[in-house]
């Protein structure tokens, strides 16, 4: 995992920064992580909160992952670069997870 990402870092550090939106879609109670690689430094921070919400980030690649906080429901993200959706993913599992990345 951590060649992974070096190398994902070393191929974002290439390129300049987009816009990105990250929308969470579905119902209830989330929480998560959000990963941005921005001027080839990675910067991530945890979040929380109640779909539908959105979040907005710039930099050159984004990788997110976020689990509902109940058995019922649907959540899902979808992520938009420069306004065009690039990555997404919907669960209706309990508990379920999402994850999406794009750069």
């Amino acid at each position: 995992m951590k060649k992974i990402l070096a190398i994902l870092v070393l191929l974002a550090g290439c390129a300049g920064n987009s816009s990105f939106t990250i929308n969470v879609t579905g119902s209830g109670p989330f929480s998560g992580s959000i990963m941005v690689i921005r001027d080839g430094k990675s910067e991530q921070r945890s979040v929380e909160g109640t779909a539908p919400t959105s979040y907005s980030e710039s930099g050159t690649l984004v990788s997110v992952s976020f689990q509902k906080k109940q058995a019922a429901g649907t959540l899902g993200v979808d992520i938009s670069k420069d306004g065009k959706s690039v990555a997404s993913q919907t669960t209706t599992a309990e508990y379920g997870v999402v994850t999406a990345a794009t750069q």
